[in-house]
């Protein structure tokens, strides 16, 4: 892993256009590294999928997701949608690469670690597709791609996902995804040689607001809390930790011999004092069209989760996500688009964003849009009144108290982390 020196070329004052037009200045501090009280939520662009890092207010640190997706299988599969650049580069895996930017992101003198390393699901731009690229691990059990990669590379307390330690929603996993290159059983003989080294491992529990929580400063900020809101079908109620079940494991099945991951992915909402972030990976929304009435996951969460600052668009800005109800019920004031396909997102998806319902106006950060997107799009008028970057790693910086935040883009064309621009300051609601 390179340890080349951090650095961030701002200097003096720079003026931004934020939502309104007003001119604003960076923060009084640019420097990237996490401070005691800072929420800093970092979305990794390698160009493979999905990878967020998370340094909590106490310095607690958290990875959700490490996607590295086959990009040339998807493309010969899905001809003719194209799959973005590997950022910053190809010469190394997208699994190096999030852990170079963990080094770099990390709190100042401490070593690349994770308090938690949460799989939202088991796609590959998730969690890690096994190519011919994919080295044996350091344990010679396994191979690295994507989770296991990072969870190799640096040490990991505890490992959440949708299905330990049964791994039986909706059918056996281990039976359903074997094969003689299974990504699934790779990711089991990854779990267990960690486990045999120390690493705890469970099951995300929906309704839970004490499974993920500060570890460094546990009574430090008792205003920061994260609730579970959805696991496969199962979803928080609204009350206590009660929860209720929308997608049983018989109505998902598709004449009981294939099933569709995407609807069975977790959701979370982070809150830290007026501060809400909600992050739900390839949740599905889309209603109608012959579709059964569990494919919509996103309006029965819709009223639990509320308004937020913040939000990443279910399933990258696909079409079959971020329907009006749940747009209008989350109404945030950020949009956060986790793209890496041609096409992604759906121009219905923009159509919702750009009426938001309370009327405001919302800001929306695309890790990456491709040309071609931009074309069918029409982003004439979304590039101008919509977007506020279509290009590279997204930091979502909250500031003690949760009452203000931050926007900045980083270059992710770079190894070595640099600010482009910073909008803000926002206000929480």
């Amino acid at each position: 892993m390179k340890t080349e020196i951090f650095k961030v070329l701002v200097s003096g004052l720079l003026l931004f256009t934020c939502a309104q037009a007003r001119a604003q200045t960076t923060p009084a501090d640019t420097s990237l590294r996490w401070q005691q009280g800072f929420f800093d939520i970092h979305h990794i662009n390698t160009g493979r999928g999905n990878s967020t890092f998370f340094i909590f207010p106490d310095g607690t640190t958290m990875l959700l997701d490490a996607g590295d997706l086959n990009a040339a299988y998807f493309m010969r599969r899905s001809a003719p949608l194209q799959v973005a650049p590997a950022r910053p580069n190809d010469s190394q895996s997208a699994g190096q690469w999030i852990a170079e930017y963990i080094q770099q992101a990390m709190p100042r003198g401490r070593q690349p670690e994770l308090d938690y390393l949460v799989v939202s699901h088991f796609h590959g731009d998730h969690y890690g597709d096994l190519t011919d690229r994919a080295n044996l691990s350091s344990a010679s059990t396994f191979q690295r791609t994507g989770i296991t990669e990072v969870g190799d590379l640096m040490p990991v307390r505890t490992l959440i996902d949708r299905g330990y330690p049964a791994y039986d929603f909706p059918v056996n996993l281990r039976k359903f995804y074997a094969g003689e290159r299974s990504t699934f059983l790779n990711y089991l003989a990854f779990m267990e040689a960690k486990r045999k080294q120390g690493m705890n491992a469970e099951m995300l529990q929906a309704g839970s607001n004490r499974q993920i929580g500060l570890r460094r400063q546990p009574s430090g900020f008792q205003n920061f809390t994260i609730r579970n809101i959805k696991v496969n079908g199962t979803i928080w109620s609204g009350t206590g930790e009660d929860t209720f079940t929308h997608v049983s494991a018989d109505s998902v099945m598709f004449n009981q011999k294939s099933f569709n991951e995407n609807p069975l992915s977790m959701a979370l909402r982070f809150s830290y004092g007026p501060f809400d972030y909600f992050t739900g990976a390839d949740n599905t929304g889309l209603r109608g069209f012959g579709l059964p009435r569990w494919f919509d996951t996103e309006t029965p969460m819709a009223g639990v989760v509320g308004v937020v600052e913040v939000m990443t668009l279910n399933h990258h800005g696909n079409r079959d996500a971020s329907n009006e109800t749940f747009l209008k019920a989350l109404n945030p004031t950020i949009a956060v688009q986790q793209s890496w396909c041609s096409d992604q997102p759906g121009q219905e998806v923009m159509h919702r964003l750009a009426t938001p319902a309370s009327g405001r106006k919302r800001d929306v950060f695309a890790l990456s849009l491709q040309p071609q997107t931009k074309t069918y799009l029409g982003l004439g008028y979304f590039q101008k009144d919509l977007y506020r970057s279509t290009e590279g790693h997204v930091l979502i910086r909250v500031l003690p108290d949760g009452t203000r935040f931050w926007v900045a883009v980083l270059d992710d064309t770079q190894t070595t982390l640099t600010v482009k621009h910073w909008w803000g300051p926002y206000q929480s609601r």
